[in-house]
């Protein structure tokens, strides 16, 4: 049944998805290459979050497993599609999207039971951190959803090796949604997920994570660290490289590490590709350390990583000359 359930999600999100993009033109949820950090060159639909998040909550009511994590959940990431669709049309300002992000994030944690006291702070604190996080990498055809079913596959194997099945099915529900956009935003893109699809992205897969700190301060509880690897430090990266410019940490620019590495002379599907990859190898070292049985593996895997990265910086040189 959970095998039909995802293939039902996998299709509906499939056929969805050509449905919002026509919706986009009558809404006006369309991005128009009017600043030179955008990499299209023509207007593109950016409403896909409806596709995915509508195939997703709709496989977890027939998933039918509720409780009070999972409706916290889902109704988070209702939420943060309406606010990402506003976004999307009329353009919020960013102080608004942060106190949305927050307060949703806030309802979400303590209607889901997950944290108390001070790590309720701690949890909210990560959740709004994954939204942007995501929303930061949301730059280039096929990466966010790349991302993000690489990042739902790790995260489902942590639960299924923790013996949280039902956990680790709605995150691969998540991955089927993210592969089957993917279909229509790998380069060229039909369509962008836009801050509706981006933001509820970083939503669920911060709250998916949060039973992963369960383990408190233990080994296994780096994981999420390793599985977000990636958008965490393009989002930090990029904050601190404003700040030492002399410009607001929240002002756009075109100088996230997919930008530079589109720079080098690589094109988008090369690109999208090299940080996925990126994104698997961080994640497959946090699966490895989210269970002591695997720690040696994890140990052996962590030459191979850096000679993968070191591998990937030479290609990248090379690309440039």
């Amino acid at each position: 049944m959970y095998i039909l359930i995802g293939l039902f999600v996998f299709l509906l999100c499939y056929v969805l998805t050509p449905i919002v993009i026509r919706l986009a033109w009558r809404i006006g949820a369309i991005d128009v290459p009017l600043d030179g950090r955008r990499m299209h060159r023509r207007s593109i639909p950016r409403d896909g979050g409806i596709a995915i998040f509508l195939s997703f909550l709709l496989g977890l009511a027939v998933l039918n497993e509720w409780d009070a994590f999972l409706t916290s959940l889902a109704f988070g990431c209702a939420i943060m599609v309406l606010v990402g669709l506003a976004d999307d049309i009329f353009g919020l300002g960013v102080w608004a999207k942060l106190l949305f992000q927050t307060a949703t994030a806030t309802a979400a944690v303590l209607g889901s039971g997950v944290a108390n006291g001070v790590w309720t702070v701690a949890a909210v604190f990560w959740v709004v951190l994954l939204i942007n996080a995501h929303n930061f990498i949301d730059g280039m055809d096929g990466l966010l959803c790349g991302c993000g079913a690489i990042e739902c596959l790790m995260l489902g194997a942590c639960f299924f090796v923790a013996g949280e099945g039902i956990l680790g099915i709605v995150a691969l529900y998540l991955m089927a949604t993210c592969l089957a956009f993917r279909i229509y935003n790998r380069y060229p893109a039909h369509v962008f997920a836009g801050d509706c699809g981006s933001e509820a992205l970083g939503f669920a897969l911060g709250m998916l994570s949060l039973p992963l700190f369960r383990q408190g301060i233990h080994l296994s509880a780096l994981a999420p660290l390793f599985i977000f690897a990636y958008p965490i430090i393009d989002l930090f990266s990029s904050v601190a490289r404003r700040i030492l410019h002399g410009y607001s940490p929240f002002r756009a620019d075109r100088a996230h590490l997919h930008h530079r590495v589109f720079a080098a002379g690589i094109s988008h599907a090369e690109c999208a590709n090299i940080l996925t990859s990126l994104c698997a190898m961080s994640g497959v070292l946090g699966v490895l350390i989210s269970t002591e049985s695997l720690w040696l593996f994890a140990g052996i895997l962590c030459p191979f990583a850096a000679w993968f990265l070191s591998s990937v910086k030479k290609y990248v040189l090379l690309s440039n000359r």
